[in-house]
């Protein structure tokens, strides 16, 4: 464990807890985040106790309750589900609430399907209530343990183990990685816990009298939205230890061992917040009165969310499964994206040129080739075009520190608020500080110096973040923000001086402005409009209006008209802060990641 876990935290460092799943941590990943959370008897040396959120934040924890009262106590399925979410501690949203009962139904069609066919080739299996965990240690001081959080099967002579993880939209693992085969190495090695309550609240863990030593195990993931079923895993123990030995043990010891650190989304819930120094502390950001109901991370897409409802946001934030539509205006600002990001990650930052464009027809396509077909390079190649005359690493001044989508986080002790922003590019010009978004449309969408912070309001946090030295020194000019507009015939650049009065006062009173209500939330009821057919969790909202999937006739919302279809903005006007989110929803891809469980 290194050095700066010991100064940071108090407690003994010798006990370990690993789940599995965390073997899916990827290098961009915050690797002392990791070393902290496999260390149950350890704490912060500071700061307060932790607050929890006053609403159910885990519905996966649900699901696995009702499934309980349905496998070990034969309870009705949806009888369970009422009774787990009418009993639950917390409120559970009604649209959570939705999803929990489609999971359930969805997991105990995929756990029939699997019976059967294990049945097919002589194999009764049933479900386990001990989960299984690996640990030994010298002493209870030195306690390590290996856990898998899903759900256990077994025939009734113990010969064959099966582990099944549980997937909120589709299953997404393979044979080789670490996860699996530390999930297949439990179910070889593993003994069941006494009580199952007791593998994430006890060291070392009471365990039952071992069985008989399985010949056979398995590893399945289930998808609890679409259905999908993956078996991952299926051989014997001898096939699994040579695998997990080479594969995952060198994987569990490095994330033992801490790694570079790297703020982000797991911030909220590090044990090192407080006393991390690679964290940019930020109190007053926000401008928010209060601490809200317990720390949480807030971003312009949480705002966006919100903007357009606060049921949505809630849902996205409990990592819902939405729908994954690909309108003509998403797509192509996503190829642009990855373009950019490739053209601008070049060693030595060369600016982008007619050279890096090739002609749609030429056998080698350039930067492209990887990214993208031939038919949407071409599409794109208005847009490129028109980026070369405004390419950020094109100077005025030498072009230092080029960092394309980087992941910025500051955290704001005043709020207990993490802040999480994604630019395009952050670069220095001259040595001066500068932030880039980037936008594509079909036609130009009025955004102008003097309303840009309003329509956009990422500009608004890039300068509070620039002002409050989120991003470090600002340089002696203060640091600027620019919005790169790029349509199919024309490329402009705005730019905002974080030294103006005037624009950091703007920018500030949005900034407080947006995230205030989201802030003192805590029913996030749904506001169903005709917004609601571009909705990602309309699913799952009984309140949502209806919403004919072939309908064609633009949506006119306060000023401005959106293509169901394209999802592109066909006229601005005059327009709600409920309409920019809708428009920025409508034409940008959001973050959908499995949440790592």
């Amino acid at each position: 464990m290194s050095r700066t876990l010991h100064t940071a935290l108090t407690g003994n460092p010798g006990t370990v807890r690993l789940s599995a799943s965390m073997l899916d941590r990827s290098a961009d990943d915050c690797g002392d985040f990791a070393a902290a959370k496999a260390r149950p008897q350890m704490w912060p040396s500071t700061g307060g106790r932790r607050r929890y959120a006053p609403w159910e934040t885990f519905p996966l924890g649900l699901v696995m309750s009702v499934l309980d009262a349905v496998e070990f106590g034969g309870a009705d399925p949806a009888a369970a589900t009422a009774a787990a979410i009418e009993g639950n501690r917390n409120p559970v949203h009604p649209g959570a609430a939705a999803w929990i009962a489609h999971a359930c139904d969805t997991y105990l069609e995929a756990a029939e399907s699997l019976a059967a066919e294990l049945a097919a080739d002589g194999v009764p299996i049933e479900p386990e209530r001990h989960p299984r965990i690996v640990q030994g240690g010298a002493s209870p001081a030195e306690m390590r343990a290996l856990t898998a959080w899903g759900r256990w099967y077994g025939s009734p002579d113990g010969t064959v183990v099966e582990f099944r993880r549980l997937r909120m939209r589709h299953p997404i693992g393979t044979p080789d990685t670490p996860s699996t085969l530390a999930m297949g190495y439990i179910a070889a090695a593993g003994h069941r816990a006494a009580n199952p309550q007791d593998v994430y609240r006890t060291i070392p863990v009471p365990l039952l009298e071992r069985g008989p030593r399985p010949e056979r195990v398995r590893v399945v993931e289930i998808g609890l939205t679409g259905g999908g079923v993956k078996v991952l895993l299926d051989g014997s123990p001898e096939d699994v230890h040579p695998l997990y030995r080479a594969t995952a043990v060198p994987v569990a010891s490095g994330l033992l061992d801490g790694g570079p650190r790297s703020p982000g989304r797991d911030c909220a819930e590090c044990k090192l917040l407080g006393s991390c120094d690679t964290l940019a502390h930020t109190p007053g950001l926000l401008g928010l009165r209060g601490r809200g109901t317990h720390r949480r991370t807030w971003s312009m897409t949480t705002d966006r969310q919100y903007q357009i409802c606060p049921a949505q946001a809630h849902l996205r934030e409990l990592h819902i499964p939405g729908a994954e539509p690909e309108s003509t205006a998403v797509r192509r600002g996503l190829l642009v994206h990855r373009w950019l990001e490739v053209a601008h990650s070049r060693p030595g930052a060369p600016a982008c040129t007619r050279r890096d464009l090739p002609a749609p027809g030429e056998p080698d396509l350039g930067l492209a080739e990887p990214l993208m077909a031939p038919d949407e390079y071409r599409e794109i190649l208005p847009f490129l075009r028109n980026h070369l005359p405004i390419c950020p690493l094109d100077g005025p001044g030498p072009i230092t520190e080029v960092v394309p989508e980087p992941r910025v986080a500051s955290y704001d002790a005043e709020a207990d608020v993490v802040v999480i922003a994604s630019p395009d590019l952050l670069r220095r010009a001259g040595g001066e500080l500068v932030y880039r978004e980037q936008k594509t449309s079909d036609a130009h969408r009025g955004i102008t110096a003097e309303n840009a912070l309003e329509l956009v309001p990422q500009l608004a946090l890039a300068v509070c973040l620039i002002a409050d030295g989120a991003l470090g020194p600002a340089g002696d000019s203060g640091g600027r923000v620019e919005l790169e507009q790029l349509t199919p015939v024309s490329g402009d650049l705005i730019t905002l001086r974080v030294s103006d009065p005037g624009v950091l006062a703007t920018a500030r009173r949005i900034v407080s402005d947006r995230a205030r209500g989201w802030h003192g939330e805590t029913g996030f009821r749904a506001t169903p409009g005709p917004w609601c057919r571009f909705c990602p969790v309309s699913r799952w909202c009984a309140d949502a209006e209806p919403a004919d999937s072939t309908a064609t006739t633009p949506l006119r919302l306060d000023g401005m008209t959106i293509d169901p279809v394209t999802g592109e903005v066909l006229r601005d006007g005059p327009s709600s802060s409920r309409a920019e989110a809708l428009a920025a929803a409508v034409t940008e891809p959001e973050d959908d990641e499995e949440p790592p469980f």
